[in-house]
């Protein structure tokens, strides 16, 4: 606009110098998103972000004996069926509903529901960072996280309740 080039850069850097907070506010979440994605790549879980920070100033790693982390394999320790629902039934639906997932926690359901006849999910969707969803048999099936499944309006507290319990053994509860 007519004003020297010294000006302009002038400018330019007070714009920098005032901007700067956004871009290091910008700059962790970023960080953590990139971590955990990369993590996944290799089969690592983070249950949550203070949990990728935390894992950065361990000084001492203590293996389980269940393969979790020695093996890098979860595994489906429990099944609490709904009142009449039994516990291959709630296998056999959630699986299906897993099975075209890639997630490590749908490979673990696979691999409990082994030898099971599954029935194909149809309409099956990946809902990235809260579950899965689709229908199998005739039946819309909803799978996810206690967050998710109570957004949904699905999820009463007795049921969420069971999971904490779980969550407070260190076990990942999934509700189907």
């Amino acid at each position: 606009l007519g004003q020297t080039f010294g000006y302009a850069i002038a400018r330019a850097i007070s714009v920098l110098v005032i901007s700067c907070p956004c871009s290091l506010g910008l700059a962790t979440p970023v960080a953590i998103m990139v971590g955990s994605g990369v993590g996944a790549k290799h089969g690592i879980l983070f249950k949550t972000a203070s949990a990728l920070e935390g894992a950065g100033k361990v000084k001492t790693v203590v293996l389980d004996k269940t393969g979790t982390v020695t093996k890098g394999e979860p595994s489906v320790t429990d099944l609490i069926p709904a009142e009449g629902v039994t516990e291959t039934e709630l296998l056999t639906l959630a699986a299906s509903l897993e099975a075209q997932s890639e997630h490590p926690l749908a490979k673990a359901i696979l691999a409990k529901a082994k030898g099971l006849p599954l029935p194909v999910a149809s309409d099956s969707t990946a809902l990235p960072g809260n579950g899965v969803q689709g229908v199998v048999d005739g039946r819309a099936i909803l799978g996810g996280k206690t967050g998710f499944l109570r957004e949904q309006g699905i999820l009463d507290q007795t049921w969420a309740d069971k999971g904490e319990t779980l969550a407070a053994q260190g076990k990942t509860p999934l509700y189907f």
